[in-house]
């Protein structure tokens, strides 16, 4: 069992006992943070993605430490010029220990069953003028509209280059 969830604009695929690191969460050590939004839940019966089925859907996690990540070094310059220029950067991260992947079965929403059937073509019901019958055409059938049709566009005259 699975699921894909969105945090700090990034997505992790996260199952229950996996350690995560993410951006750094305002918690403290040791405490119990639940990460929305599920993106997608898969368990051994399959998968379910979309907000409307994912609405239960909960992943718990427990903070285990507050970490920095690696030291990043930003060189520019500009050729030339003498110009040149050095920066430094480590993200704050937070490591997360996944304790719980679950998506409880609500009663009042059950899932509608999939139909592969293709949809039938709507109906266009024309008008009858006097003494005909009226006609149906399916969509499908129904005359295209047609666009008025240009003229074709004068010839340019070849001039003699004399």
């Amino acid at each position: 069992m699975y699921a894909i969830l969105k945090h700090g604009g990034h997505q992790y695929r996260v199952s229950a006992g996996d350690r995560l690191l993410v951006d750094r969460i305002p918690a403290e050590i040791g405490s119990t943070v639940t990460l929305e939004p599920v993106l997608l839940f898969a368990d051994a019966s399959g998968s379910e993605s979309g907000s409307v089925a994912l609405g239960d859907a909960r992943v718990t996690a427990t903070v285990v430490a507050h970490r920095r990540g690696r030291k990043l070094r930003v060189f520019t310059y500009k050729a030339k010029k003498r110009r040149r220029r050095t920066l430094g950067y480590r993200s704050q991260l937070t490591e997360l220990l996944i304790a719980d992947v679950q998506r409880q079965e609500s009663a009042a929403a059950p899932k509608p069953a999939r139909s592969r059937a293709r949809p039938q073509p709507a109906a266009v019901a024309t008008e009858p003028s006097a003494g005909e019958e009226a006609e149906t055409v399916t969509a499908e059938r129904a005359p295209a509209a047609t666009a008025p049709k240009r003229a074709p566009r004068p010839r340019k005259k070849a001039s003699d280059g004399a």
